[in-house]
């Protein structure tokens, strides 16, 4: 195993870990992070919804999970694998192949439609 794998493989951890704290410090006191464009505007960003989907998706509630955020919902393995893979090139000096970067803007693009679609019809 190279030092980039494990590089990576130590960063998916620490996130992982983080997450888990996170997940603790909200499910025993109900503290969480508060979405500033929601606390101000009182509408959903397209994030909306990403800390309790995940937290249904660990409980296996699909279906709780999928109404927290519908397209995060589909699209969250595309993310993951994304993350891990920057990190990835990250840790052995390598750029982001220039694919990987028009797949990145193109889901930027899908997830602020899917916000702006989102705040239309909740109205």
């Amino acid at each position: 195993m190279t030092d980039a794998w494990k590089k990576t493989i130590r960063d998916v951890i620490i996130i992982l870990l983080i997450g888990f704290v996170y997940y603790l410090i909200y499910r025993f006191t109900g503290w969480g992070i508060p979405c500033a464009f929601r606390e101000i505007t009182g509408l959903r960003c397209p994030s909306c919804g990403i800390s309790h989907m995940i937290i249904d998706l660990l409980h296996l509630d699909f279906a709780g999970a999928y109404k927290e955020n519908q397209f995060l919902f589909f699209t969250w393995p595309l993310v993951v694998c994304e993350i891990i893979y920057m990190l990835y090139r990250h840790e052995s000096g390598k750029d982001i192949p220039r694919g990987n970067v028009i797949l990145i803007s193109i889901f930027a693009v899908l997830l602020c439609t899917f916000g702006v679609l989102r705040i239309l019809f909740s109205w």
